[in-house]
């Protein structure tokens, strides 16, 4: 393809739907307006933005890119056909996935104010139909080519062209990932993504189930300490696995895989396991993980496998999740090319977790569960123990919207003031000025107990700047880099996409 590289600005169609009683909250707390609004000022309406489809470009928002694209709609504007030499007429103050006609959509709630000029005509336009289809700008880094995983913009592949993939003749679209930014949604006469709308608010999720789509059934709530826990509830600990999660059962005498979203996986996949050991009756959960010898791959790697594309992929395991009526035994004794085996695990209260999270814990921790709530229909927690006193970091809270950041690895021990900061404001990409504090700041006092802390998982330090792979309340990978403002030396901090 004979184009340019670099980051791409993206215009799609999106649509609307239903809202609640607390989404005032939501306006005042997302947008924090001058002055807060009451449920009399405003009128509310919201737009399905985009789905997991192929769009009238070519591009597609894949259902594990949903979650971050939600996060960036927040305090986003909404105009008239992507126009942007006029003001915004309302704007998006909270977004979430949901499922739809079977399919995973980002769902924009967006408001504006009764005391608008034209207000009245809007809220008359968007309920009588008028308005009816709705668009998204954004910016991304990497179009990725559905046929080989590449850029498209320099592969052999184009949009919409069909190729024989082994015994499969496969569509070619290209992946949106690396999303940067939403620059705004619009109302639009025609929108690129397939069945977009405007509609009024019924409430949070709209009446709708929480997306069961493949990536984002497995999201488990990130917990870095056990105060949340029930101490007197009994809990299963497993190693965190980049695996998918399913269930199996016995279909006559075939083993039959279904993700959690109830999607059957390929018969080519479930026959390489047999059924051998495996007992009839009720689906049992586990998670199907993909290896290259004795590698363990990627999530992404798997979900390619899966789809028939070339991988490094050389044999799956599915590890259960126990039951007293599996034949051990048999189930090991298994000749074909991938094997089925229960899933390492510990059953314990909430004092033994920390034990059995080290003694079971892969690098990115483990999972567990409440007994009561068990994988076939709960994503479970995941937890990574502490180690020590080394590799951690903790964010106070500071008045006049500071917040200070301490971090240490053992041998390196930093604290900054980040100025101005804004979690939500930080989610969309935002950047703040930080002050170096290693000593207690002067101008600065904690507000109350708002620590929280959480686990350095990396951190590189190249030309004075300081890259931190961070989990918990910051989660995600975050620089530090030096600056000369106003003749001082501080530093910029911001969240990043790409590795340390």
């Amino acid at each position: 393809m004979n184009v340019t590289l670099g980051r791409i600005t993206a215009r799609l169609a999106d649509p609307t739907e239903p809202v609640a009683d607390n989404l005032v909250d939501l306006i005042n707390r997302n947008i924090n307006p001058p002055t807060p609004v009451s449920a009399s000022d405003v009128f509310m309406r919201v737009m399905y933005v985009v789905s997991d489809e192929v769009n009238s470009f070519g591009g597609r928002f894949p259902p594990e890119e949903h979650t971050r694209l939600a996060q960036l709609l927040v305090d986003s504007p909404v105009i008239v056909g992507h126009r942007k030499d006029k003001l915004p007429i309302a704007r998006n103050f909270h977004a979430e996935v949901v499922s739809r006609q079977g399919q995973s959509w980002v769902k924009s709630y967006f408001y504006w104010l009764k005391s608008a000029e034209g207000s009245e005509n809007l809220r008359e336009n968007i309920d009588g139909g008028i308005y009816k289809e709705c668009s998204i700008g954004f910016t991304f880094q990497f179009p990725e080519c559905s046929i080989c995983g590449k850029d498209i913009r320099t592969c052999q592949h184009e949009p919409f062209a069909e190729y024989d993939e082994g015994a499969s003749r496969l569509v070619c679209h290209f992946n949106y990932r690396q999303i940067e930014r939403v620059l705004e949604t619009s109302l639009v006469y025609r929108g690129a993504v397939p069945d977009t709308s405007v509609t009024k608010v019924a409430g949070l999720g709209g009446g709708e189930a929480a997306t069961k789509d493949p990536v984002r059934a497995d999201v488990s709530t990130y917990i870095n300490d056990l105060t949340c826990l029930d101490n007197e509830q009994m809990y299963l600990v497993t190693p965190f696995y980049e695996g998918l999660s399913v269930t199996a059962e016995l279909t006559g005498e075939a083993l039959c895989m279904r993700r959690t979203s109830g999607e059957s996986l390929p018969p080519r996949v479930t026959e390489r396991f047999g059924a051998l050991g495996f007992p009839a009756g009720s689906a049992i959960p586990g998670q199907l993980v993909a290896y290259r010898g004795k590698e363990r791959l990627s999530r992404e790697q798997l979900e390619k496998y899966l789809a028939g594309r070339s991988t490094p992929v050389s044999r799956l395991e599915l590890k259960l999740f126990p039951r007293d009526d599996l034949d051990l035994s048999r189930l090991s004794k298994n000749d074909l090319p991938d094997r089925m085996s229960v899933i390492r695990h510990r059953i314990v209260r909430v004092a033994g977790v920390d034990a059995a999270a080290r003694s079971l814990m892969t690098r990115r921790g483990v999972r567990l569960w409440p007994l009561d709530k068990l994988p076939a229909a709960f994503c479970g927690y995941r937890y990574r123990p502490a180690d020590g006193s080394k590799s951690v970091y903790t964010v106070t809270i500071l008045d006049g919207d500071h917040c200070r950041l301490s971090f240490t690895d053992g041998k390196c021990n930093r604290r900054f003031v980040i100025r101005q900061f804004s979690q939500a404001r930080l989610a969309r990409g935002a950047r703040f000025i930080a002050d170096a504090a290693d000593d207690p700041p002067k101008s600065t006092s904690a507000v109350g107990s708002e620590n929280q802390h959480g686990q350095l998982l990396a951190l590189t330090q190249r030309e004075g700047s300081y890259h931190l792979t961070l989990s918990g309340i910051l989660n995600g990978r975050f620089v530090l880099r030096p600056m000369r403002l106003g003749g001082s030396e501080r530093y910029l901090f911001y969240r990043t996409t790409t590795g340390s």
